[in-house]
C-alpha cells in the first residue's frame, strides 16, 4: 500500500515526431524544501541544464516514466498510447499522490483527483520537473536508435520533423522506428 503525499506532475514528449516512442514522466516531490533550483518547461532549459536538474529531480522526488512505441502508436493512435504512457508512469512512483496535475488533455486511469492544466509545464513545478524528465528519457532513447540508423542525425533531431529528417525519409525511407500511421506533409517540396 502506497502513502499519500502531495501532488505530482505528469508531462509528455515526443507526440508529434516522427520516429521513436512516446514517454510521460510523472514526478512527485516529497516535500517542497527538496525541489531543485531552476525547473522549467523542458523547452526552455538548456540540454546541459536539462541534465543536471534531471539528475537532481531523480534524486530529490519519486519519479515514473511511461514509454509507449512507435508501433504501438501506430496500432491504438498517439492519444490513447499517451494515455497509456502516462498511466504507467503513474504507476510507477513510489508514494499515491492526493492529487493529480496533467499537462494538456493526457487522461489516466485512475479515479484519483486529476486536473488537466493547459501549459501546466509553464505553471507548475511538479508538471516542468514531469517534462524535464520525459524529455531527456526520450533524448536517451533517440541517441541509442541514431547510432543504428544514422542516416537519420536523430541525435540531433530526436525523430521530429526536421529537414534534415524529411530529407533522410525521401532519401532512404521509413524504419521500423518511424511512425506509419503519421502522414509526412509536404515531402516532394523538399
Amino acid at each position: 500500500m502506497r502513502i499519500k503525499i502531495q501532488a505530482c506532475g505528469i508531462d509528455e514528449v515526443g507526440r508529434g515526431a516522427l520516429a521513436g516512442p512516446v514517454v510521460v514522466a510523472c514526478v512527485l516531490f516529497k516535500g517542497y524544501q527538496n525541489i531543485p533550483y531552476g525547473i522549467a518547461d523542458s523547452k526552455k532549459v538548456s540540454k546541459v541544464n536539462r541534465i543536471i536538474l534531471y539528475k537532481k529531480i531523480k534524486a530529490f522526488a519519486s519519479v515514473g516514466v511511461g514509454i509507449v512505441s512507435s508501433q504501438i502508436i501506430d496500432e491504438l493512435g498517439i492519444n490513447e498510447a499517451t494515455n497509456i504512457a502516462a498511466s504507467h508512469s503513474l504507476e510507477k512512483i513510489k508514494y499515491l499522490p492526493n492529487k493529480i496535475l496533467i499537462d494538456g488533455n493526457i487522461k489516466v486511469q485512475n479515479k484519483l483527483n486529476v486536473k488537466n492544466i493547459i501549459k501546466g509545464d509553464s505553471n507548475y513545478v511538479s508538471i516542468a520537473a514531469a517534462s524535464i524528465i520525459a524529455k531527456v528519457s526520450r533524448d536517451k532513447i533517440m541517441e541509442i536508435y541514431s547510432k543504428k540508423y544514422k542516416n537519420y542525425k536523430w541525435s540531433s533531431n530526436m525523430g521530429y520533423g526536421t529537414k534534415d529528417h524529411l530529407l533522410a525519409i525521401k532519401k532512404y525511407g521509413i524504419t521500423s522506428m518511424h511512425r506509419k500511421s503519421f502522414k509526412v506533409k509536404n515531402l516532394n517540396t523538399i
